[in-house]
């Protein structure tokens, strides 16, 4: 019983320690041109964070996105930030046109912040690795991760969200 206990402690201490960690810092444009300095210009206080690597990702980011209702002009604030490479870099605008002309609504364009970093200037910090599965995440604009998955929305997954995400509201 004593080693359950144990198991059961060390296990719980993992999972707490896990969310310790701080979203990186990065300074980058949306699609509409504006500057952002994340996670400090994160939009809420807690803001949803999706992160993907391949254009074929969108579909998992839209799972989420339609799971919890969310609306770029009301209700719980969020973000969608492509990750394409350092290299991409120098063809910034040619892939940052890409994007617009599939985004037409300036207010989703708004919540679009292209990443031209390697993926793990994102991923080592926050604790993942690869570039197979988008990232969701739950930060605070201090840079603070209060929750994180990956993968396409799952029903435990969308309701572990909405339970951190409510009591993240009630936290000073």
């Amino acid at each position: 019983m004593r080693f359950l206990t144990t198991l059961y402690l060390s296990l719980a201490l993992m999972s707490t320690s896990a969310f310790a960690q701080s979203f990186p810092s990065f300074v980058s444009e949306d699609l509409n041109g504006k500057t952002h300095s994340l996670p400090a210009d994160f939009p809420g206080n807690p803001t949803i964070v999706f992160i993907a690597y391949k254009r074929g990702q969108q579909p998992d980011v839209d799972s989420w996105v339609n799971a919890l209702n969310l609306d770029p002009d009301i209700g719980p604030e969020f973000v969608e930030l492509p990750v394409v490479g350092s290299l991409t870099r120098l063809i910034s605008p040619v892939v940052d046109n890409g994007m617009r002309s599939g985004i037409v609504d300036t207010s989703l364009r708004a919540r679009t912040i292209t990443l031209y970093e390697n993926a793990s200037k994102v991923n080592t910090p926050l604790g993942f690795d690869g570039r197979d599965d988008i990232r969701v995440l739950l930060v605070r604009p201090t840079g603070e991760v209060i929750w994180k998955t990956s993968g396409p929305a799952t029903s435990q997954g969308v309701d572990g969200l909405k339970t951190v995400y409510a009591q993240s509201l009630k936290e000073p």
